[in-house]
């Protein structure tokens, strides 16, 4: 049991990968130069609350800064309920705001969201992890009464583990991977129908049953108009997560 168990997972892994390199070489030539093209570097604390076996309510809240070419400083706040429809699927409502200061002008923007949630259990210790979102931006400019609304549909597949393929514990480390195509709804991109992907590798500390830390670097592709080449953005990430239960 214990080699079909590895023989699942790594399967769940190169499925991942294997979207990562299937669907990136669909955008070709890509520009992987870390020192030339923009960057991002984001701290995030995460806060999920445990309300009962069916209700979660998570929050987080981070701080997001343009590196290399990029020169915005953004500020997030984010939170939804999550409903639990069973072992499998769950739903989710929930609301971002983001503060974003450019150098000539800052802008805010209000996302509310949609998701539902599909857990494919393939092996006991972790799962593989589908999340189907739509999101509606609404954008504001502080200084004038510039409005912009845009719809999108983000669909992500991750896996989080061992590689021992047993059950994260506390003082254990596990992976994080993931992929993330964004797809243009509406006003995203001139042209573009698959405007974004985004590819995760991780490694994390699990400290308690409470709290958690991760390390994450994501390599992300853009394309906003069909004549205009691509732009390529590498984020680096540490998130702080914590789990509070209501009930005892």
């Amino acid at each position: 049991m214990y080699y079909l168990r590895m023989i699942k997972k790594h399967l769940a892994l190169l499925i991942i990968a294997l979207c990562t390199a299937v669907l990136a070489n669909a955008q070709q030539e890509f520009d992987f130069n870390i020192f030339n093209g923009e960057g991002e570097i984001r701290s995030i604390y995460v806060q999920r609350h445990r309300i009962n076996d069916k209700y979660t309510l998570n929050l987080d809240g981070g701080a997001y800064i343009g590196v290399g070419s990029n020169v915005w400083t953004r500020w997030g706040i984010r939170g939804n309920i999550q409903r639990k429809l069973s072992d499998k699927y769950s739903i989710d409502l929930g609301f971002m705001y983001n503060y974003v200061n450019y150098p000539d002008f800052t802008r805010q923007e209000f996302r509310p969201h949609q998701a539902f949630h599909i857990n494919h259990l393939i092996f006991s210790s972790s799962a593989l992890k589908h999340r189907f979102r739509l999101e509606e931006r609404l954008f504001t400019h502080v200084h004038d009464d510039v409005l912009n609304f845009k719809i999108r549909f983000r669909y992500r597949i991750s896996n989080q583990g061992r590689f021992n393929g047993r059950p994260i514990t506390p003082k254990s480390f596990f992976y994080r991977t993931s992929a993330e195509f964004n797809f243009n709804i509406y006003n995203e991109a001139d042209d573009v129908f698959w405007v974004r992907g985004r590819y995760c590798a991780g490694y994390g500390y699990q400290f308690s049953s409470k709290l958690s830390m991760d390390v994450n670097y994501n390599f992300e592709h853009n394309k906003i108009d069909r004549d205009i080449k691509h732009n390529t953005m590498h984020i680096f990430q540490i998130t702080l997560r914590q789990t509070l239960y209501w009930q005892n």
